[in-house]
């Protein structure tokens, strides 16, 4: 009877342990599973963001079609666009430049900025080269994003826009050619995407 008592004691004591380390088990994964499900909320909620910001975009990119297309005089047509990308998007700056007749430089004019507007007001051109994202971009017929000025070898350190950390410049066409650039600056580093040319 004692031996019998013995081996269910030792019986009941083992599958104590293994309940015990069964639930040590199934709590860790509990653990794992709500930190899973945390995370996969995250990546949820950052996807929605990023999709209604996009969808945002496209809303407001369809607008400024819009708007453009009721314009036919460029002097007023220029200006509006630049100011109504910044304002629509929040950049620190837009500018709009046009090939000159020479063909050798890039002439600003539109800007949204304060910064922009002295610009203008000195007839501000970068000449077509790889020595500014303008030139490179009017030049080359290729967008360009600089998503840290400051560590961009093609980037031209404007004293008039101070407060630029991050640029994209992209060509602007008409049947094919290149006839200037859509240049759009941020005060947030990496602020631009592939996704934004």
């Amino acid at each position: 009877c004692a031996l019998l008592i013995n081996l269910n004691n030792n019986s009941l004591q083992n599958a104590l342990r293994t309940a015990m380390a069964n639930a040590r088990n199934l709590e860790e994964a509990n653990r794992n599973l709500s930190g899973l499900r945390d995370e996969l909320e995250d990546r949820i909620q950052e996807r929605t963001l990023t999709l209604e910001k996009r969808a945002s975009q496209l809303q407001t990119v369809s607008s400024l079609a819009r708007t453009m297309a009721s314009v036919k005089d460029l002097n007023v047509l220029l200006p509006n666009t630049a100011r109504l990308i910044s304002e629509q998007f929040g950049f620190y700056h837009t500018g709009i430049f046009l090939i000159d007749d020479t063909q050798t430089n890039a002439v600003l004019k539109a800007a949204s900025s304060e910064g922009g507007n002295r610009m203008l007001a000195r007839s501000h051109q970068l000449a077509l080269n790889s020595e500014s994202i303008v030139g490179y971009v009017t030049s080359r017929g290729e967008p360009r994003i600089a998503l840290d000025v400051g560590n961009d070898a093609v980037y031209f350190n404007n004293p008039d826009l101070p407060e630029t950390r991050s640029e994209i410049a992209l060509p602007l066409r008409v049947s094919g050619k290149v006839i200037g650039a859509l240049d759009v600056q941020s005060t947030n580093t990496n602020a631009f995407s592939e996704e934004d040319v």
